[in-house]
């Protein structure tokens, strides 16, 4: 006769705080608890904000129950209207339902404990199938403008082109801010955003988008990262020859051009590229003027156009095309493929987070 299974061992556990368990999620301190049990079914967890707060947005695949230790809870549900504040206070159970899309928040000092059933969700709803599981695309800015009050406003002004485009939902932020006197610039950077991706990655998001297209660190953050990084002028050159053999490249300042050049190179399309243009626009100007980079833009696009020589048109620069894609209607047709850069990278994270 076969061995009936063992059954479960029938002991109750004292679960202590454990600090490998905690992890950073946006504003938040998050732990899972119950990692130490390896429960099936169930997840418990504890989140608290040190200083208040709202995370970026995270969709449900999994039904969860928040429920209020001390402090004012505020849940951000994002619908097709906007954002509904759910608040709570101490004592009170907020019930989510899978499918459902959040933003963790609560006023400083604020403590949760959340539950979630089951705890194997991403195995078992994974993202795009008939559970409605979507996937999550962070949009990371490696550098920081000179104005600070832009860095914020750019993370809106992606945030806002981005939306729409497919099921994925789209976070842009910047990475923290850097000191570059004691190791360099390219090195101090490097460390920010492989700081970020790590932290993406505790976060759960389904791919990151570097979003600058000196593409800086790619390489270093996919050797570090388990979700795909994307690096936009790798992606967009390489999207360009399905209109045709020749392409050109627009960037924001003169700077940028031999950048831009050397890494067309190393990605094997300089044949196929028939030069990179500056507009000569700093970032900070951009944000302020969009319209008139636009038409710099434009420019460009018409003199490339009356060559003759390229069929599509890259613009090699997060802002700039930020900047030209809100003001493209204004301009006629002028016989070239201008690639969105920044939606050819969104479309490329969410197909290889898919995967």
């Amino acid at each position: 006769m076969p061995t009936p299974p063992k059954a479960p061992p029938q002991k109750a556990t004292v679960l202590p705080f454990d600090e490998s368990k905690a992890k950073p999620f946006g504003p938040a301190i998050i732990e899972h608890r119950t990692a130490q049990a390896e429960f099936g079914e169930l997840g418990t967890y504890f989140m608290a904000f040190p200083d208040g707060g709202h995370t970026d947005p995270w969709s449900l695949r999994y039904e969860e129950s928040v429920y209020v230790i001390d402090g004012e809870a505020s849940l951000l549900v994002v619908g097709e209207d906007g954002e509904t504040d759910v608040r709570a206070g101490a004592g009170e159970l907020v019930a989510l339902p899978k499918g459902v899309t959040v933003r963790y928040g609560a006023a400083p000092g604020t403590r949760l404990l959340l539950s979630i059933a089951p705890i194997n969700w991403a195995t078992a709803y994974p993202v795009g199938d008939e559970t409605g599981g979507v996937s999550r695309v962070l949009f990371l800015t490696p550098f920081h403008f000179e104005k600070p009050e832009h860095d914020d406003e750019f993370d809106t002004v992606l945030t806002s082109l981005l939306t729409g485009h497919g099921q994925q939902i789209v976070t842009a932020r910047h990475v923290e801010r850097f000191e570059s006197e004691d190791v360099g610039y390219e090195a101090a950077q490097t460390r920010a955003v492989l700081k970020a991706v790590e932290q993406a990655n505790a976060e759960r998001y389904d791919a990151v988008v570097i979003a600058c297209h000196y593409d800086p660190a790619v390489r270093e953050a996919r050797a570090a990262s388990r979700i795909p990084v994307v690096g936009p002028l790798q992606l967009t050159t390489g999207v360009t020859t399905q209109f045709g053999p020749k392409f050109a490249v627009i960037t924001d300042i003169p700077e940028a051009v031999p950048v831009i050049e050397g890494l067309i190179d190393d990605y094997g399309h300089s044949t196929a590229c028939v030069g990179v243009s500056a507009i000569g626009w700093e970032g900070d100007a951009i944000l302020e003027d969009p319209r008139g980079a636009a038409e710099a833009v434009d420019r460009i696009v018409a003199d490339l156009a009356a060559t003759g020589e390229a069929q599509s048109v890259v613009i090699g620069c997060t802002i700039v095309s930020s900047a030209y894609e809100r003001h493209r209607h204004r301009f006629p047709d002028r016989g070239l493929v201008v690639l969105n850069s920044n939606l050819i990278a969104l479309k490329g994270a969410a197909a290889l987070a898919a995967n």
